[in-house]
């Protein structure tokens, strides 16, 4: 029986098939949940291998079907587990269900209402999506990487390429960064980037309601132009030169810090600059500060 007349033998007998086929080059895969999980990682062949779900291979772009509940009880309650090529392009939704990836596609784009996504490793172009879960980028190696949340927080760990984050009520973490462009934006919570300012990178941060702080080497050569309405620059442990507004570097503690913040109403825009200056940095903060440490 060949693999079309298989698959269409078991929808019609109700069940699920584990499936496994040779995916076009230049294919795409497409996932859509409402309730499961789903995991994918990343083959070294040009075989899509479905557990958990139908699957249904139609030109050059496979369908997954999660069948979860669109028409009647789930027929699986456990999570779908797909491996793709490298190569590939892939979409993947779900309104409730977590999205795990164990490597990505040459393109990914992913998105979840009300659950989390997590991805280790990665290369290529990735686009991710959360409503109201957390999203976690760990050891991506990839060109660029774009995060959009809306009510969870956003954590990087050691990656490269250019990435950009934009989150409205959750809080930014960016650790172990060796990126040359960065741009990371929020509303309701704080952005802390610890890694490198590369001389020839443009880093640009911006947060409404809570502090931007760098923890970075000693050395580090970077100009920072910050716009600020109430707020100020602390940097006790790395010496910087400013200019556009008096008495902004303080070393002090929260109870007195105040006593070196202009008294002006109206928005603020100086320049700090560390070391030589290489790096690009813009910073916007309104109710918070911008803290610059260093790395230990």
């Amino acid at each position: 029986m060949t693999a079309p007349l298989l698959l269409l033998a078991l929808h019609l007998a109700g069940s699920d098939p584990d499936t496994t086929l040779h995916l076009p080059r230049r294919g795409s895969v497409e996932i859509s949940s409402r309730l499961r999980d789903v995991t994918v990682k990343i083959g070294t062949t040009d075989v899509v291998t479905v557990r958990g779900a139908r699957a249904d291979l139609e030109g050059g772009t496979l369908s997954i079907d999660t069948d979860d509940g669109r028409r009647g009880p789930p027929t699986h309650a456990g999570p779908i587990e797909v491996t793709v090529p490298a190569w590939a392009r892939m979409d993947v939704s779900s309104v409730a269900g977590n999205l795990t990836f164990i490597g990505t596609p040459e393109k990914l784009t992913a998105e979840t209402v009300n659950g989390f996504i997590k991805v280790t490793g990665g290369t290529g172009e990735i686009e991710l999506n959360a409503v109201a879960g957390n999203v976690s980028v760990t050891d991506f190696r990839g060109t660029r990487l774009t995060i959009d949340a809306t009510g969870g927080s956003v954590t990087v760990t050691n990656a490269t390429g250019e990435v950009t984050i934009d989150n409205v009520n959750g809080g930014i973490v960016l650790h172990g960064m060796r990126t040359t462009k960065v741009t990371a934006e929020t509303i309701n919570g704080g952005i802390e980037y610890e890694g490198v300012l590369a001389p020839a990178g443009t880093y640009e941060f911006s947060s409404q309601n809570d502090n931007v702080t760098f923890i970075v080497p000693g050395d580090v050569s970077a100009r920072m132009r910050i716009t600020t309405m109430n707020g100020e620059l602390r940097s006790p442990q790395i010496p910087a030169t400013t200019n556009g507004i008096r008495d902004v570097v303080t070393g002090n503690t929260a109870k007195d810090k105040g006593k070196n913040k202009d008294k002006g109403d109206g928005e603020r825009t100086f320049t700090a600059t560390f070391g030589g200056g290489a790096a690009r940095v813009t910073v916007d903060v309104f109710n918070g500060d911008v803290v610059v440490k260093r790395k230990p």
